[in-house]
């Protein structure tokens, strides 16, 4: 990201994953009752929930091979957020990387976790495997 920039905090579980089917990725929008919370609002509800959350490794990996992206994923003003690395800004603003895709392109960014999430601001997750073993 550049100088100053550093890991906040991680969903560690999501680094010991070592392949991933992207179709078993699920879009997960942290909406409740109120109209639209925030980054941090959306991080805390995600944490509290069984999934994995995924972050950097995985984003990267998707972004370094567009075409396993998921087509549905294309919905227009769609952002997925990867909320399972967060990364800290040397102003102390915590944020969260995503992906978005208009003008027939991926594009990714970063979005402040004090701004206010939609229904079409899914986080990507994925179903906490070490809770369905035996």
């Amino acid at each position: 990201m550049g100088d100053g920039w550093s890991v906040a905090e991680e969903d560690d579980r999501a680094n010991d994953l070592t392949v991933i089917d992207p179709a078993a990725i699920t879009l997960l929008t942290c909406l409740e009752k109120e109209e639209q919370p925030t980054g941090e609002r959306c991080l805390k509800r995600l944490k509290e929930m069984p999934y994995v959350r995924l972050g950097g490794r995985v984003f990267l990996a998707l972004w370094e091979n567009q075409r396993a992206i998921p087509a549905i994923w294309k919905e227009p003003l769609t952002f997925v957020f990867f909320d399972g690395l967060v990364l800290g800004h040397p102003n102390g603003n915590r944020y969260s990387l995503y992906l978005s895709w208009h003008d027939d392109a991926w594009h990714w960014y970063s979005a402040w976790l004090g701004n206010t999430r939609s229904a079409s601001s899914p986080s990507a997750v994925i179903a906490n495997v070490s809770s369905n073993r035996e």
